[in-house]
């Protein structure tokens, strides 16, 4: 037996022993190999070698010694695992001789997990599935798994749907509770008999006189927003009038919480999955025609310069007096001849207001290209499935002065949404930094370089504005447009009004789709509660954050189920050759962009093989920091015309592989010297 001053002792060694060793806390990260990386805490990077990158999971956070390996990089060694986030896996049922797995197929994390005899639920090979971590890798590198559901395989219909969904974890489904709530709230008197003294002291308005329509594409259901014009001496009145689903649904109640948590309609292929039920979308906010609605009316004068004063946000009770199309729109405005739908009204009788609109646009446009950012719109394309769920055709999306109508109505009344939010101090605004911070530096001395003056403060919104409208005004226009674009941040939610520099407005908030997007909800309740001199509700850091996720989990949702959906269709296609653009530049390789579907590929370079020195291989030099590219010599930038062959589909990863059939007017030089095309 030790003596308590002989145990005093060896716990003070032991503390000493391990204050001597580099010990430090940090996230683990994956990566496209075996191996990994540790982010630490206080900035430095470790490596993790595979047998250690074995023991955990990319996004466990963990304790670990730090060393230094003979190349005198930071090294580590996993002490203890502090959390492990990871608990829900995705991915395909394999059957290995008499072992069972799921091949995850989380990014960088393309692991085979083991599931027990007992959690399998009968699955059989190559099924799709999802599954739960039952057995952390830490002690031994072995992990366990259950499966949770069976989604189906290759021959499901629409499985690439059903499985994005699962694999996303997007709710499909309602649950009874909201169900029922939908229900009551249909079976009560009409939203527009709801607005006496509903609010308190808000004043409610019947503008059911004034003459709103709604432009949108044939097929949809559930309309947002709807216009109205009339002319002034010196330019327009513009009113939009935004369906009100706020008056309905309260801070934090069950249906409120139902639509954060899936913050948006999710657009998929074949028919969204709605943030809203149906009901109440369709049914009982949608500004159908000819039906009374409540709703938040914004209101403004623009003069013939596009220069917009009083803007005021009304509520309102509305009546829309047509349901157009943007082809209907376009066709009229354009004298061209268009076809009857009996689902659509004769856009006939509202000619003059629709030629109004389409000069007040024209007005707001050349305001924007003066003042703030135009950029041009990339390609829309529309996919069409069979009764599968398989992809048939892609059809390109051609703009209209319709859709022009619409755009600068909505980028309006979302600005001054912005403005009117931020003189409150509340709301959810759309904020975009510009370029990301550590890149920064690079772009503003590449583009002093290339346009011959001094580019810099571009943290500054005036300074960034001014500079890409330098940009559009030089010899190079398109080409350094395309390039500080890959500078550029993602845009994020913020509580605190910042400037969108994107869009180049002081404030963006957008309001104008509620029935469709939760922040357009929740600050639409915000400009209500404000009117009716009542408290505004706030999201607090979690909720934030929280919802952040789960927008991005909805657009991943409709890119997987799309790319996939692309990689099965032009499977039939290898060996076919297309016309593309450049649309990536890295070390690797490029991305391509073909111009007829919009479908994306990529062209990879052949490394060198130190077991065949004699093989051909691509001579690639790529600088980052100016965003050029030399592919044996020869010069490739953003946006070139291409000429590509298909040469794989690769399903397990939903990606294409693309070969040069030529660069159009250029040869790609391969291997030491000698000329060849990938065929």
């Amino acid at each position: 037996m030790f003596s308590n001053d002989q145990l005093s002792a060896l716990t003070d060694l032991k503390q000493n022993i391990r204050s001597s060793r580099d010990i430090a806390h940090g996230v683990v990260r994956a990566t496209s190999g075996r191996f990994g990386f540790v982010g630490l805490d206080d900035g430095r990077d470790a490596y993790l070698n595979p047998d250690q990158m074995e023991r955990v999971f990319p996004g466990d956070r963990v304790e670990v010694e730090i060393t230094k390996n003979d190349k005198e990089q930071f090294e580590a060694k996993l002490e203890k695992i502090i959390d492990s986030p990871v608990n829900f896996l995705s991915g395909r049922y394999r059957i290995r001789g008499k072992g069972h797995f799921i091949a995850t197929d989380l990014h960088n994390f393309d692991r085979w997990i083991f599931i027990p005899p007992k959690l399998r639920m009968k699955c059989t090979e190559g099924c799709y599935i999802t599954a739960k971590v039952t057995q952390h890798p830490f002690k031994d590198g072995r992990a366990q798994a259950k499966v949770t559901q069976n989604v189906g395989n290759e021959n499901t219909p629409f499985i690439e749907k059903l499985y994005s969904v699962c694999k996303h974890r997007i709710e499909s489904n309602f649950s009874a509770e909201i169900e029922n709530t939908a229900q009551q709230l249909i079976e009560q008197a009409p939203q527009a008999d709801l607005a006496d003294d509903s609010q308190g002291t808000l004043t409610i308005q019947d503008l059911r006189h004034i003459d709103f329509v709604t432009i949108d594409s044939a097929s949809t259901q559930d309309m947002d927003d709807a216009l109205a014009i009339s002319q002034t001496d010196n330019g327009w009145q513009l009113s939009v009038a935004i369906a009100a689903p706020s008056t309905d649904i309260s801070f934090n109640s069950s249906l409120d919480k139902t639509a954060r948590k899936r913050a948006q309609t999710t657009y998929f292929a074949d028919k969204p999955l709605t943030m809203l039920p149906e009901t109440l979308s369709i049914e009982r906010y949608s500004l159908k025609a000819g039906e009374e609605r409540q709703s938040l009316v914004f209101q403004c004068l623009i003069d013939n310069d596009g220069a917009v004063s009083n803007c005021v946000f009304i509520p309102a009770i509305i009546k829309s007096h047509a349901k157009l199309s943007y082809m209907q729109v376009a066709a009229l405005l354009n004298g061209q001849e268009y076809n009857s739908n009996p689902s659509l009204s004769d856009p006939v009788g509202f000619k003059t207001p629709l030629e109004q609109l389409q000069q007040c646009t024209q007005a707001l446009h050349s305001y924007r290209q003066a003042h703030h950012i135009v950029l041009d719109n990339r390609a829309d394309f529309a996919l069409y499935l069979n009764k599968q769920g398989k992809l048939e055709n892609i059809e390109k999306i051609e703009r209209n002065c319709a859709h022009s109508i619409v755009e600068e109505a909505m980028l309006l009344t979302n600005r001054c949404a912005g403005d009117f939010l931020a003189q409150h101090k509340t709301g959810l605004f759309v904020h975009h930094r510009g370029y990301r911070e550590e890149r920064r530096k690079d772009i503003e001395a590449l583009l002093t370089e290339k346009m011959h003056t001094t580019i810099s403060d571009t943290q500054e919104l005036a300074s960034y504005v001014r500079t890409i409208r330098a940009l559009q005004q030089s010899d190079d226009a398109g080409l350094l447009l395309s390039i500080q674009q890959r500078f550029l941040e993602a845009s994020q939610l913020s509580p605190e009004p910042k400037p969108h520099f994107g869009l180049g407005f002081d404030h963006y908030a957008t309001i104008t789709s509620p029935i469709r997007r939760y922040q357009d909800l929740y600050n639409q309740r915000a400009i209500y509660n404000i009117l009716a001199n009542q408290v505004v509700d706030t999201l607090n850091a979690q909720q934030l954050e929280q919802l952040q996720g789960n927008v991005k989990e909805s657009r991943q949702a409709s890119m997987f189920m799309e790319k996939w959906l692309i990689c099965d269709y032009m499977a039939s296609k290898v060996g076919e050759k297309f016309t593309g653009t450049v649309s990536l530049l890295t070390n690797q390789g490029i991305g391509v962009r073909l111009d007829d579907s919009g479908v994306e590929g990529f062209i990879a370079a052949k490394k060198a093989d130190k077991r065949k020195p004699k093989a051909l291989f691509d001579k690639i030099s790529f600088n980052n920091q100016r965003m050029e590219l030399t592919w044996n010599d020869q010069p490739i930038a953003l946006d070139q015309s291409i000429n590509v062959t298909l040469l794989r589909c690769d399903h397990d990863k939903n990606k294409l592989e693309f070969g040069f059939s030529e660069l159009v007017s250029e040869e790609i030089l391969t291997g030491e010297g000698m000329t060849e095309k990938y065929n």
